[in-house]
């Protein structure tokens, strides 16, 4: 019979481990450890307080090779993306930003997509995104898509920027009286500088549609948008409320016009409050400016989740802010049995 290989022989180092980028670890004793990792955590006990060390040094130092239960907790947390691999040598290509702002948001990616953080991002810079509409969200969402590593957004919309459409981070007191398709695109280029904010070429769709429009979003719009099988997320905003959703993939979630059959089951006069509603306010709506910035971050967030590859809340919903208590509630909005969309996802994803 051949000798069993010596397992203690081929233990991984600690030099070998270290923390990951958004790890944050605090000393509870000298031989236990609590590791962060955004909402996630772990408290660690009984390893050698000279392995903590070299696993917390951003260098590799000299060590001994692990004993078993140490090599097999390092492991875990590891796999639990706490610690990574260490680079062989040189600059880590995992904490390369494909632009050097971008730092931060690999760091906060790190926490959910680990040693992928960088492909993430990347990805990011290949996708585009088309904002419409009038309202003060819009140019806002379209800045922080740019600011978050979306490598094309390009923002429309129909008038010229008003002091009402002024927001942190979007229309600015010095673009009044300016076109707003202009004045939104300076709002992206100084989130981005480097962000392409040009149209797509007609008949090549953007990977998502944000309409972001004051009035109901125009029927022959969302017709074209089904057409061309292409995803759109809803972003409205009103006095003391904002609504982001549902994110549409034509085909495979419910619509907006799945949503509209659902409230007029639930109410016999909506279809004529809907014709009311679609005419335009002679001022345009008013909104609070902290609503109006919740919402937009909010419409960020699902839009990243669903470029990035992941499965955002407001597919088959909404996620609605409402006054006075400021609280993001989800509502559903299950594909409805008679709409024309033709979407064929189960009715329930997540409760109401």
């Amino acid at each position: 019979m051949p000798a069993l290989p010596d397992r203690a022989a081929r233990a991984p180092s600690a030099a070998d481990i270290a923390l990951g980028p958004a790890t944050r670890l605090l000393w509870r004793a000298p031989d236990t450890v609590h590791l962060e990792l955004g909402s996630r955590a772990v408290v660690v006990a009984g390893l050698d307080p000279e392995v903590i060390r070299q696993v917390a040094s951003p260098s590799r130092r000299a060590g001994d090779a692990l004993d078993e239960p140490s090599g097999q907790a390092l492991a875990a947390l590891t796999e639990a993306g706490f610690l990574w691999p260490r680079a062989a040598a040189g600059e880590d290509p995992r904490l390369c930003p494909p632009v050097p702002r971008l730092a931060g948001e690999l760091t906060a990616l790190a926490t959910r997509h680990g040693e992928q953080a960088a492909e993430v991002l990347r990805a990011r810079a290949e996708c585009a995104v088309a904002v419409f509409g009038a309202s003060r969200v819009a140019p806002h969402v379209a800045a922080l898509l740019a600011s978050a590593g979306v490598g094309r957004v390009h923002c429309s919309g129909p008038g010229v920027a008003k002091l009402r459409h002024l927001v942190p981070g979007g229309i600015t007191p010095a673009d009044e009286g300016a076109g707003f398709a202009p004045a939104a695109d300076a709002a992206i280029r100084r989130a981005a500088p480097e962000a392409d904010t040009t149209p797509l070429p007609v008949g090549d769709p953007p990977d998502l549609t944000v309409l972001a429009a004051e009035a109901p979003i125009d029927p022959e719009r969302l017709r074209a948008l089904h057409a061309a099988g292409a995803a759109h997320l809803a972003v409205t905003l009103g006095v003391d409320h904002g609504v982001v959703g549902p994110l549409v993939v034509p085909g495979l979630t419910s619509c907006l016009h799945c949503a509209d059959r659902h409230r007029r089951d639930r109410d016999p006069a909506w279809s004529a409050l809907a014709v009311q509603l679609a005419i335009p306010r002679r001022a345009g709506p008013t909104s609070d400016v902290a609503v109006a910035t919740i919402v937009a971050g909010v419409a960020a967030v699902q839009a990243l989740a669903f470029l990035d590859g992941g499965d955002p809340a407001c597919i088959d919903g909404t996620i609605e802010l409402r006054l006075p208590d400021w609280r993001l509630r989800r509502r559903s909005w299950p594909v409805h049995p008679e709409c024309e969309c033709g979407a064929v996802r189960p009715p329930h994803r997540r409760p109401i």
